[in-house]
């Protein structure tokens, strides 16, 4: 059998047990005379005490809740802290019950019913101001509204409501200046229509505020009563303290005597057990010592120091098991320290993304207060970092975050109630966004924690939200535009075809003067025609333009005279023009045609009078900036999204066609500008237009002038035009002329007829998009091919540039744009001379 440590345990404990029931039988006698006493001391005295004073305390927690009670502001608190005390009352008085003297039973229950009457007393006060207070503020409401509602009273001098504000301030909020407000309110009454009534309702709100007075004196005096009868319970409580601690005092010196004859002989005892220790201190201390290696050991490990690799302990016992066992442990904790260090390396990485993520990050408990955040919650809504702290209440969070005006917007972009989504944010996820007035939006996305709580990400969507709005307008506009690019195509063919009439009937001499009003008429609704077709044109940007080196201050000078006689005279209109060399590439004409449509739809906001700002001044990065501000009715931010759009229009019906912005929108973008648009409503607009200056002088590329097409008019004209009309009205127009002309639907027709004939035609005048398998670009290559002394001519509804860019053809020909008007005919073909 091994000696281990337990059997060397067992012999030293039945040792010590011999000797310890030596002693007890020695001491037996002498304590059990005591417990009787202690018993006696413990189930009768000792409960008293903690009774009495439990009593004590409770009826002091009554008196110390009671100002909570009177302090109450709503009937719901009052109710509440009602409760709370009636609960502390039973408390108290059934400790009351359990004390065993009647006479001291007697006399604290006498004072805890004073505390219950006053405490009811108080209750009925603290109801009644409620009540009292209530009528106040119903009567204030009432005469607020009576006061608003007077038809004959200057509202900018009489307006009752500053001194009805701090008389109902001074009325809830009880000071020195009660009666300043009462005469200060006095003196307005009497100025007042009605002021028998309102003077009525003074008297009695002074009345009312006075009763408010008595109340609160009654209350200090309960709670002064109350703080007096837990004075006179826990001085009766001490009383009974008192009386108790004399009792224990005699029982003392019983137990004394007693425990004295007892010492004497455990010493005797106590010196037999010394021997015993002796002995066993020398069998422990081998034991010590090697303990003491493996807790060094310990502290080796502890302190992170090296240590022997082996504890030399050789022991066939628990000391030498606990070695080897802690050599294992040893290994497993020097694992757990890499472990550990790995782990706070994870944990320095985490929070190195936590303050680095691009989303802002706060955490709130369940009970909705502020727990951590990250650094990027801090720049999304512009905090200070001492303004944030753990604990904050999140609706002091929400606060701080409504510093600028804003809309709260769920994913469908409908309006949201934030309370009823707080409360919603502890048990599901909630998404919703913020829309500030500034442009910011901010999404919220919030997830509920198991234990409580919630975490929030916040993304800051303002950039992309604008990207997205800007792509969505780019589609739009290049929806717009294809749509817009077909309607000039095929509107272009109609003008075509009608003014190619209007032209041969203008040259018939025989002509009436009233049919020739008639046919002026239909030329000029034509040209318009052709206009709006250029508005079309230039919305998708794909009108021709002509663009020149202009020094833009001088072109805005030379329309000033325009401009003044476009808008009525009840509108002032400036001029400011600061850039007097800076030089743009542009259109001429199109820039003045730009401006006139902004200086018009400016005037068209303004109802009366008001101011037109027409300003121009140089700009970093080396633009060209161009003001328009009106002091007009201004656009609501619900229709700035769309007043760029073609055909929409805030004019009433046959008042406006809806392409005066998005025209000029069109070209500027056209021509490499740049356009914004600010606007508040009863605030006026601003439209800002900007360019890049023309790289120095000498740039200058006028307006070009169709080239003029000569050939030999002896072969006569081929026209390949598969629009019917056009090509009846273009075959007359050169046959008015005196020459000869063949039409042709389709390209292959001329094709095959120019083959048979064997002949060239002196002209052959094509449209660019033909019914057949040939286009006009195909016509024209093989007629020049075949015949190269042919001049040939392309025609086409719409512009050169949206032909090679959409339709991905490479025109070398001449092009002329439709409809051909007599100015253009003239140019083009200058020889030919009048019909």
């Amino acid at each position: 059998m091994r000696w281990t440590l337990r059997n060397q345990a067992l012999l030293a404990f039945g040792i010590g047990i011999c000797l310890v029931a030596g002693l007890i039988l020695v001491t037996w006698h002498s304590l059990n005379q005591t417990r009787s006493a202690v018993n006696e001391f413990e189930g009768l005295l000792i409960p008293e005490i903690r009774n009495a004073l439990t009593l004590s305390e409770e009826a002091a927690q009554i008196v110390a809740m009671a100002p909570y009670l009177a302090s109450a502001g709503r009937p719901m608190q009052l109710q509440t802290e009602r409760q709370r005390l009636s609960h502390r009352y039973e408390l108290a008085y059934s400790l009351s019950e359990q004390l065993q003297n009647p006479e001291v039973r007697e006399q604290l229950q006498a004072s805890l019913a004073d505390i219950r009457a006053d405490l009811n007393r108080l209750a009925d006060l603290v109801n009644d101001e409620l009540f009292l207070r209530e009528d106040l503020f119903a009567a204030q409401f009432e005469v607020d509204q009576r006061a608003r509602a007077r038809s004959g009273v200057d509202r900018a001098t009489l307006d009752p409501w500053p001194s009805l504000q701090r008389f109902y301030l001074s009325i809830t909020h009880p000071d020195q200046y009660v009666d300043r407000s009462l005469q200060e309110l006095g003196n307005l009454a009497s100025t007042l229509p009605g002021r028998d009534d309102y003077r009525d309702w003074l008297t009695l709100a002074a009345d009312d505020h006075r009763q408010l007075q008595r109340i609160e004196q009654g209350k200090a005096f309960l709670l002064a009563r109350l703080r007096a009868h837990s004075e006179q319970l826990t001085q009766q409580t001490n009383n009974f303290a008192t009386d108790i601690q004399n009792v224990v005092l005699g029982q003392q010196q019983t137990v004394s005597a007693q425990v004295t004859r007892a010492l004497v002989l455990t010493v005797g005892l106590a010196l037999v057990l010394m021997a015993a220790i002796g002995v066993h201190y020398a069998n422990n201390r081998r034991l010590t010592r090697d303990l003491a290696v493996v807790i060094e050991d310990m502290g080796y490990l502890s302190r992170g120091e090296a240590a022997p690799a082996h504890i030399a302990i050789k022991r066939r016992d628990e000391i030498g098991d606990l070695a080897a066992a802690y050599d294992i442990f040893r290994d497993h904790a020097r694992a757990a320290e890499r472990t550990s260090q790995e782990l706070d390396a994870q944990k320095t990485l985490l929070e190195t993304t936590f303050n680095q993520i691009q989303d802002g990050l706060s955490v709130f408990s369940a009970e909705g207060e502020l727990v951590t955040w990250n650094r990027r919650y801090l720049e999304i809504f512009d905090f200070e970092p001492d303004q944030l702290r753990p604990g904050l209440r999140l609706d002091e969070v929400q606060r701080l975050m409504s510093r600028k005006r804003f809309r709260n917007l769920n994913l469908q972009q409908e309006s949201i109630d934030i309370q009823s989504l707080n409360e919603a944010r502890h048990r599901s996820v909630q998404s919703f966004e913020r829309h500030y007035d500034d442009g910011q939006i901010v999404e919220f996305r919030s997830q509920p924690m198991p234990n409580g709580g919630f975490v929030t990400l916040y993304s800051d969507l303002t950039e992309r939200r604008v990207a997205e709005q800007q792509l969505q307008q780019s589609q739009k506009m290049e929806v717009l535009g294809q749509l817009t690019g077909g309607v000039a195509h095929d509107f272009n063919n109609l003008l075509a075809a009608l003014l190619g009439n209007l032209q041969l009937l203008d040259q018939l001499p025989d002509l009436s003067e009233r049919g020739r009003k008639y046919l002026e008429r239909a030329l000029n609704v034509s040209e318009r025609g052709a206009q709006l077709v250029q508005r079309l044109l230039a919305f998708s940007r794909k009108q021709r333009l002509r663009p020149e080196v202009v020094v833009v201050d001088d072109v805005l000078a030379g329309m000033a005279e325009l401009l003044e006689y476009s808008v009525s005279g009840r509108i002032q209109l400036d001029l400011d023009l600061g850039a007097p060399d800076a030089t743009i590439d542009i259109d001429p004409s199109q820039l003045e045609n730009a401006i006139l449509n902004l200086a018009l739809n400016s005037a068209a906001a303004i109802p009366s009078s008001g101011h037109i700002r027409i300003q121009t001044r140089p700009a970093a990065s080396d633009r060209l900036v161009i003001r328009v501000t009106d002091t007009g009715t201004g656009i609501p931010p619900s229709m700035q999204k769309r007043v760029l759009e073609p055909f929409f229009t805030t004019k009433p019906a046959g008042q406006g066609s809806g392409l005066g912005l998005s025209t000029v929108y069109g070209f500027v973008q056209q021509s490499g500008g740049d356009f914004q648009l600010e606007s508040a409503p009863r605030q006026g607009t601003t439209i800002t237009l900007s360019w890049p200056l023309a790289q120095g002088a000498g740039t200058d590329h006028p307006a070009a002038a169709l080239d003029p097409l000569p050939f030999d008019t002896t072969r006569g004209v081929a026209i390949v035009e598969d629009d019917r009309s056009v090509r009846d009205a273009l075959v007359d127009l050169f046959e008015a002329r005196g020459l000869d002309v063949v039409g042709f639907e389709h390209g292959e027709h001329f094709i095959d007829w120019a083959r048979h004939c064997d002949a060239a035609v002196g002209l052959l005048v094509s449209d660019v998009n033909l019914g057949g398998h040939l286009t006009g670009l195909d016509v024209v290559t093989m007629a020049h091919s075949c015949w190269p002394e042919t001049t040939c001519l392309l025609i086409s509804g719409l512009p050169r540039a949206m032909l090679e860019r959409e339709l991905g053809l490479d025109i070398h020909w001449p092009l002329v744009q439709k409809p051909l008007t007599a100015a253009m005919f003239r140019e083009l073909f200058p020889g030919l001379g009048p019909a």
